[in-house]
């Protein structure tokens, strides 16, 4: 028999389910119905035999969706696909697979389209608010996610094909991206060239000029926010820090100190594209200390950089656009040096 007390017709988007139990008590065809969700038909069974199976023991709605528990006395042949079987999620157009990380704040997984069942392909990773029900910071920095990344396009930075902005449980869908975070470059025992690491921080800085342009900081700009490719192009992503230029900060402090400008983590001040110069300098600064060796005379200019982007004044720090062409000149210059001909060849 089949489990009782499930209303599957109040169930959203659920089609004909009432019909279908009908017809499914009592016929040889023990399991055979479509379940038609938003609207992607997520799972038909079609399971013949008048004595393998007697009951069904449960049928449960699982986070508005339905979770399909073990068949009872199946048998030997067909006993390993009769594993439970958890139907997939759909948020919005999107199915939901593994979960790639959970904060206080938010969960991150990868997702595909709804309709694409049985692909193989997770292409993209959807953003969910986490946290106690109620909690406005987790909402709020999904979000602010959206505002800012809202018409902008930039190769290096992070954008959203997706979102939904629903008081309740906003989300934002993001292609995935392939490398691994500038912070495990920077934590790896193989040492960089000096144009490397000044060609992978300009790319930060330009990504940063285009969204001060359309009028937003970033907030937290540090390696952990740098997604470095296999061929080296790098990202910027997590913008839920993100604040609207000369808007004055109403809440507790965002941010990560040892990145933070000293009028950012004072609060004294409207945020200004500066701050975000400043967590650029001091990771520009990291990325000097893991170079390869170079001489004094190369090293130098980067480090006169590096203190007008970390000056304790922040109007005397350079803009994205000025931080980027200088990097740009000096990857010229170590480029030309790093790969010189030697004096054995000369």
């Amino acid at each position: 028999m089949f489990a009782k007390g499930v209303d599957f017709a109040a169930i959203p988007g659920v089609w004909s389910a009432k019909s279908e139990i009908s017809n499914i008590e009592g016929e040889d065809r023990l399991f055979a119905w479509t379940l038609l969700i938003d609207p992607v038909v997520l799972r038909s069974f079609d399971r013949s035999g008048r004595n393998n199976t007697e009951t069904v023991d449960e049928v449960d709605q699982v986070s508005g969706f339905l979770r399909f528990s073990a068949v009872r006395n199946v048998s030997s042949h067909q006993a390993s696909s009769a594993n439970t079987d958890i139907m997939p999620e759909i948020v919005g157009i999107w199915r939901i697979g593994e979960s790639l990380h959970q904060s206080s704040t938010a969960t991150l997984s990868l997702a595909q389209p709804a309709d694409a069942a049985g692909s193989p392909r997770w292409d993209y990773v959807i953003k969910r608010a986490a946290g106690e029900r109620g909690e406005l910071e987790p909402r709020q920095q999904i979000l602010r996610f959206i505002a800012a990344a809202a018409g902008i396009e930039h190769p290096n930075l992070v954008p959203v094909l997706d979102a939904s902005t629903t008081a309740s449980a906003p989300y934002l869908v993001m292609p995935r991206l392939e490398g691994t975070s500038m912070e495990r470059h920077l934590l790896s025992e193989a040492r960089k060239p000096l144009p490397v690491a000044l060609w992978l921080v300009r790319q930060i800085a330009q990504g940063l000029e285009t969204l001060h342009e359309s009028g937003w900081i970033h907030g937290d700009v540090k390696p952990a926010n740098a997604i470095v490719g296999p061929s080296g192009h790098v990202t910027l992503v997590d913008l839920g820090f993100a604040t609207r230029i000369h808007t004055v900060a109403k809440h507790h402090y965002r941010g990560t100190p040892a990145y933070s400008a000293p009028e950012a983590l004072a609060a004294e001040m409207a945020a200004i594209p500066a701050m975000d110069i400043f967590s650029l300098g001091r990771l520009l600064w990291q990325w000097i200390t893991r170079t390869q060796p170079a001489s004094q005379e190369v090293l130098e200019p980067v480090a006169d950089l590096v203190e007008a982007m970390i000056c304790p004044d922040a109007d005397v720090r350079p803009t994205a656009g000025e931080v980027s062409n200088r990097l740009l000149r000096l990857e010229i210059e170590t480029l030309g040096r790093h790969i010189g001909p030697s004096r054995a060849a000369a």
